[in-house]
């Protein structure tokens, strides 16, 4: 224990000087994005569900994502006969996986995976929150009258992404799957669903965790609002 603990430590000394350094350089997103360095981070935890364990180190290449979730008014772009709530443009749209990843195709982009999207959450600190280590229910209260920005997850994650926690849940590229080193069976591991993260207003603090992970089925979504946002390689 005492040394996986220094193993983290240490490494979250050399996330700390390598972004400092990548920070140096000025890099411009485009409109309506953020920009997320490369390099690595502590990804999933060991105080969450099983399937966020085991906690461990990580890394990504640097990428862009969007700053808030994709809206109804910007999806009706891609597809005019979607159908939507008079008065709700500017609320994050809900659509399925299949509809979110076409949607980012279309816009030259992709689908974040679970490490890009846990890094742009989480930061290079290990937090528990977007927004810290400290659970508030404020910043997570959402009923969709609130449009994107609003009145919930605030303030916005390390890297200046907002809504990334208890909004509409979010849309990963991944299949759910077990984490390197974890043994634990669990019977909806495979390719029939799709890993979506973030948490919503019915659940409880610990679905509103970067690490947490949950399932879903990419075209059958039941009654759970999901959203998505894209990510643009550099």
């Amino acid at each position: 224990m005492k040394n996986a603990r220094l193993f983290l430590f240490l490494a979250i000394i050399l996330v700390s000087a390598h972004s400092k350094a990548q920070n140096q350089v000025q890099i411009i997103p485009p409109e309506g994005m953020v920009y997320v360095p490369s390099g690595v981070f502590i990804m999933g935890s060991e105080i969450g569900d099983h399937d966020e364990k085991p906690q461990h180190i990580t890394a990504t290449s640097a990428f862009f994502i969007h700053k808030y979730e994709i809206s109804i008014k910007e999806y009706l772009e891609f597809d005019r006969n979607f159908k939507y709530s008079k008065g709700k443009l500017g609320n994050a749209v809900i659509v399925n996986w299949e509809q979110a990843n076409n949607y980012c195709k279309w816009t030259g982009a992709r689908l974040p995976t679970e490490k890009e999207w846990e890094k742009a959450a989480r930061g290079t600190d290990g937090r528990l929150f977007p927004w810290g280590n400290t659970f508030n229910e404020s910043f997570v209260a959402w009923d969709y009258n609130d449009s994107r920005g609003g009145s919930i997850a605030k303030p916005a994650s390390p890297f200046g992404c907002y809504d990334m926690a208890g909004s509409v849940w979010e849309w990963t590229a991944d299949w759910y799957k077990p984490y390197p080193g974890n043994s634990k069976l669990i019977a909806e591991y495979g390719e029939k669903y799709k890993v979506m993260r973030g948490g919503s207003n019915f659940n409880n603090w610990s679905f509103y965790t970067t690490s947490h992970r949950y399932y879903l089925h990419p075209i059958e979504m039941s009654r759970y609002p999901v959203g998505f946002r894209c990510v643009k390689d550099l």
